[in-house]
């Protein structure tokens, strides 16, 4: 955590560390936006190909879209393919929570 704006010069012997997010898994830490307290752990998506189908479908769309308005329709259905790929709800991987002795 950082704790002022020459965190290095006013701390010589180190930062301070956040600890408790899981090894095992993806995770972002969610922090207040005045104060940056830590408030939320948020697991993080697995990577996937369905981004780059959606930005190759949007390219396509917009470079198409140049020459002919029909672009704009048949462009639709690729990047909806890619947009409901990418967005459909993943069900949570099946791993125990950590018991802590």
């Amino acid at each position: 955590m950082v704790t002022g704006r020459e965190a290095l010069w006013t701390e010589p012997d180190g930062l301070p560390v956040v600890c408790g997010l899981r090894v095992d898994q993806r995770e972002l830490l969610l922090t207040s936006v005045v104060d940056a307290d830590p408030e939320v752990r948020e697991p993080s998506p697995e990577p996937s190909i369905w981004p780059l189908l959606s930005a190759l479908a949007v390219t396509v769309l917009f470079i198409g879209s140049i020459f002919t308005p029909w672009a704009v329709v048949w462009g639709a259905v690729p990047l909806a393919v890619g947009l409901i790929g990418w967005f459909w709800p993943k069900s949570p991987p099946d791993t125990p929570e950590p018991v802590i002795d």
